[in-house]
């Protein structure tokens, strides 16, 4: 006899209330990805080094065009609220201290990944999309390139571009910004 388990989601309101509660806390490496509580992988050096490099490098667009975040939580919908490596926000006066980002105030994303690249590119990246996040970046440390995906639909994104080093690139958002893919990567 077949036993069918069922599996229990939660929503963001849900996640938000296990860490008032006590049952999660800022040591508990985890995120709300489509109900499910999933744990993230540890953070090497090389993951670490190249998150500090590109929020120096973003961190020189002014006060006033975007607000850079760093692995904080932006919610995509009422069950999935991810932590990307960074983000680059719509300025915002309160700075986002009364309610987490929304899809339509992202800028930019960009996930580092190392490990992950497979969950970032199959698990997190569609879920992107589908929040019509204009924008994603992928620091692929596995292949030292940097993957960019533009144009989301409800299947993924219809435009994927690959940098490689010696390549710049500038997002969407930012033209006159140009980034390096060798400072970047590192």
């Amino acid at each position: 006899m077949a036993v069918q388990l069922l599996k229990r989601l939660f929503t963001v309101e849900e996640y938000h209330n296990m860490g008032k509660a006590g049952i999660l806390s800022d040591r508990d490496r985890v995120e709300l990805i489509e109900g499910e509580l999933v744990q993230m992988a540890a953070i090497g050096t090389r993951h670490a080094g190249c998150v500090n490099r590109i929020t120096r490098i973003f961190c020189r667009l002014p006060e006033e065009r975007a607000i850079v975040t760093v692995q904080n939580p932006i919610q995509v919908s009422q069950r999935t609220e991810p932590q990307p490596d960074l983000v680059l926000l719509q300025p915002r006066a309160d700075y986002y201290s009364t309610a987490h980002p929304l899809p339509s105030e992202v800028l930019l994303l960009i996930e580092v990944a190392d490990t992950s690249i497979d969950y970032d590119r199959d698990v997190k990246l569609p879920i992107y999309a589908r929040s019509q996040i204009q924008e994603v970046w992928i620091v692929n440390l596995q292949e030292n390139c940097l993957e960019v995906y533009r144009q989301p639909t409800v299947n993924g994104y219809s435009l994927m571009l690959r940098f490689w080093r010696g390549d710049e690139v500038s997002p969407l958002a930012f033209p006159e910004f140009v980034v390096s893919v060798d400072l970047a990567i590192g």
